[in-house]
């Protein structure tokens, strides 16, 4: 549980020094709270979440909100991966998380990150 805390606060990390802002929710049930009560572009989400399976956030995601939607998961059979594009993951990156793929999956060049500044227009 503690290790799932951690990389769900790396991930975070990785997201906001590409200088975006993000949300982090604990499980199955907080998820689409925060989904209709703010306005997201994706969805990046463990698949094995304490309270249910994350498929489910993510088909729900995409149904309701149309977000792109990142699966970061330890599932990483043919199978699983099959699964989880037909429930409408756009990416589906196994752990432990590349973070230059997940940089990849959102859309962000590898020098938006506050470690070196976007190059001027």
């Amino acid at each position: 549980m503690q290790e799932d805390c951690e990389r769900r606060k790396g991930i975070g990390t990785v997201v906001r020094r590409c200088r975006l802002q993000s949300r982090e929710g604990k499980n199955l049930k907080e998820a689409p709270r925060q989904m209709a009560t703010m306005s997201f572009d994706a969805l990046v989400s463990d698949l094995n979440l304490p309270d249910g399976d994350g498929l489910d956030l993510v088909a729900e995601a995409k149904r309701l909100h149309g977000l792109k939607t990142i699966a970061v998961t330890g599932r990483t059979e043919v199978v699983e991966r099959k699964r989880g594009l037909r429930a409408g993951c756009d990416f589906y990156l196994t752990k432990p998380v590349d973070f230059h793929q997940l940089r990849c999956a959102l859309g962000i060049r590898a020098h938006h990150s506050a470690a070196s500044p976007p190059l001027p227009p």
